[in-house]
């Protein structure tokens, strides 16, 4: 079966790959299915899965899986998390499933969320700026907008 969600989650602490289905999810990146898919992976890998790994699979709805993967984040490392689903934004707008308004706007809110440097927030933040000159015909061109979304992206997030 194709994963539906990264690879390097495989190998993640439980904690950081809960953050990063928590986030993820809380902000519309990623679908609940990704996060049952992958606890139900770990349920199967392990001879005694953690009960919160249990609680995220059986998770009846998006509301419950949000309550189980927060509450399955404990010493997570969140700025990894958040470097991952950068990543992510990048594979989605790459595949056309985002718009280069709604990737520059949710990566802001993953710096944030994440608890990634102000740096990466202000770099996103600046990005944005530069969609709204672009848009209202001010400064720069769509093409390159997106030019330098890629780039930001490809900076700050990591391979997945």
């Amino acid at each position: 079966m194709d994963a539906t969600y990264p690879t390097c989650l495989d190998t993640a602490d439980d904690a950081t790959a809960c953050a990063f289905f928590w986030t993820g999810l809380a902000l519309g990146i990623l679908h609940v299915d990704a996060s049952k898919e992958w606890a139900y992976a770990r349920i199967d890998a392990r001879d005694a899965p953690a009960i919160e790994i249990i609680e995220i699979a059986t998770a009846r709805d998006r509301n419950g899986a949000l309550d189980a993967l927060q509450a399955a984040t404990g010493d997570a490392d969140w700025q990894t998390a958040g470097r991952w689903l950068l990543r992510e934004l990048l594979v989605q707008f790459r595949s056309g499933g985002l718009s280069a308004h709604e990737t520059s706007w949710t990566a802001m809110r993953v710096a944030s969320t994440a608890r990634l440097p102000m740096e990466v927030y202000y770099a996103f933040d600046g990005l944005d700026d530069e969609r709204v000159l672009v848009a209202n015909g001010i400064f720069g061109t769509a093409a390159g907008f997106e030019a330098d979304l890629v780039e930001t992206l490809e900076r700050y997030s990591s391979a997945a």
